[in-house]
């Protein structure tokens, strides 16, 4: 095949071709005899891998680096390698989606308060123009979407087969945890749901008393600590 032909069945520009030819993403091919390049059936699969892995949010650095796992020929061995990655893309991912909804719960506090209180004469730290939002007060409410809830909810149920104790605490619930927590996936949860439910209070803690997970939250709001880790006393 020419690159044209190439270009054409893959959804590559030639351009691209040539540009993947020297990040070593594609080998250089075959050249005719009057010096064009000529391909063969294999390099539109290497093309549908390569789509893959962009579409993943791979870099080209990380898909040259799958390359040679690519030529062994086996697909084990680049089906390990595209895990892996896509295990820290999604744990990447998860962390910006919590800081995004952490940054629109600040943004609801703030505009909250805006046009609450107008002074007449120069901006003072009531009138919500300067000052932390962290200062005011949580409300008692959720912003996570409803069509999401079952979902979160089915996280912490996957997270709460870790727990190997209980103790009720001031304010809250103390959850001893075993050996075999996943704890990024905790914290990542942890912060998720405190963007959204900006009332929890959520603290990872280890002591001699071993590894646990503190929730805490207003007397109003005990009723959803409830809902949400099981009951409290």
């Amino acid at each position: 095949m020419r690159i044209a032909e190439v270009a054409s069945r893959s959804g590559f520009p030639a351009a691209t071709l040539r540009y993947y030819e020297q990040r070593d993403l594609l080998p250089p091919p075959r050249r005719s005899p009057a010096g064009y390049r000529a391909y063969d059936e294999a390099v539109l699969a290497r093309l549908a891998f390569i789509a893959r892995a962009k579409a993943l949010g791979c870099s080209l650095g990380e898909i040259a680096a799958l390359m040679p796992e690519w030529d062994g020929g086996r697909c084990a061995p680049v089906q390990a390698g595209l895990r892996q990655l896509a295990v820290a893309k999604l744990g990447h991912a998860e962390t910006r989606v919590a800081d995004l909804t952490a940054f629109a719960t600040d943004l609801r506090r703030i505009l909250a308060t805006l046009g609450s209180h107008t002074p007449d004469g120069p901006c003072d730290p009531a009138c919500g123009c300067v000052g932390e939002s962290s200062s005011l007060p949580a409300p008692i409410a959720c912003t996570l979407d409803a069509g999401r809830l079952p979902d979160r909810i089915q996280e912490w149920r996957r997270l709460l087969a870790h727990v190997d104790g209980r103790v009720d605490i001031a304010g809250g619930v103390r959850l001893h945890l075993d050996a075999t927590t996943p704890m990024d996936r905790l914290a990542v949860l942890a912060r998720a749901e405190q963007a959204c439910c900006g009332f929890f209070a959520f603290a990872i803690t280890v002591d001699d008393r071993g590894v646990a997970l503190e929730v805490r939250a207003p007397t109003e709001a005990l009723s959803l600590v409830d809902s949400l880790l099981g009951p409290t006393t």
